[in-house]
């Protein structure tokens, strides 16, 4: 495997440069609420070296066991500055590089300003103080694998926006992509079947591509997403969640520092 020769920073200033112009031109929808999905994230090299550089299976781990085992197959690795500097030395710069463009505040700044009218919705103000509401950013790699599933929910309202990348070779998973939802009006409760909900959107799993959507559970928003089954013979999902949180959490920052 090659190693990465180019420095932290230099990859940090490439990568932010590279996903602020593209979260930039990406196309914005409101309906069912307001989201973004994007193509070509981050450039093609650093893209295809990260694939060749997550870390093997057996560092992920389980998480915290959810008591209705809706996440069953699904394992992570935490993009902690820690979890960072336990990457080979062959790669260590380019994750570095990497994490810390998805935790500049600037990247935070021109995500909240594209989705706008459902931050809000949600926190009231004008649009001009929207960038600069609270969202602290804690990158997440996720492997998952078959019969992995989410039934649909909103997320918790300690999320201010959901952010998820997705990390296929090639595009034989275009199937495994994340669904958006509707629910009746009559309003049912998260715990019955999912046919209660309507799929609004699925996203196509392509390389170097991801979504984005602001985290509403109002009655008037509701920002529900989920993923059916995985299906048998799908191979196994690689994604990067980079989801922003109204508070921080100690070590996912300090990516560049020596």
């Amino acid at each position: 495997m090659a190693s990465w020769h180019e420095s932290a920073h230099a990859v940090y200033t490439r990568v932010l440069a590279h996903a602020l112009g593209c979260l930039g031109d990406a196309t914005v929808w409101d309906a069912p609420f307001s989201h973004t999905y994007f193509e070509g994230f981050f450039p093609a090299d650093v893209y295809d070296a990260l694939l060749n550089h997550l870390p093997p299976a057996d560092r992920y781990w389980a998480g915290p066991q959810d008591p209705n085992t809706r996440y069953q197959g699904r394992t992570l690795y935490n993009l902690t500055a820690s979890g960072v500097r336990g990457f080979p030395a062959r790669s260590r710069n380019l994750w570095r590089g990497v994490v810390a463009a998805l935790t500049d505040p600037e990247l935070k700044r021109c995500l909240y300003a594209r989705l706008a009218p459902d931050l809000i919705h949600r926190f009231g103000g004008e649009e001009a103080a929207v960038p600069h509401l609270a969202g602290f950013s804690r990158p997440t790699l996720y492997r998952d694998s078959e019969a992995f599933a989410i039934p649909p929910h909103p997320d918790t309202l300690k999320k201010v926006v959901t952010m998820h990348l997705y990390l296929p070779a090639d595009v034989s998973q275009l199937h495994l992509g994340t669904a958006l939802y509707a629910r009746p009006s009559d309003r049912p409760q998260m715990d019955e079947p999912q046919r209660s909900f309507t799929v609004v959107k699925q996203f196509e799993f392509r390389p170097n591509s991801g979504y984005a959507f602001v985290v509403n559970n109002s009655g008037l928003r509701e920002s529900w997403h989920g993923r059916e089954p995985i299906p048998a013979g799908s191979g196994v999902r690689h994604t990067l969640l980079n989801t922003f949180y109204i508070e921080p959490r100690r070590d996912y920052s300090g990516y560049l520092e020596d």
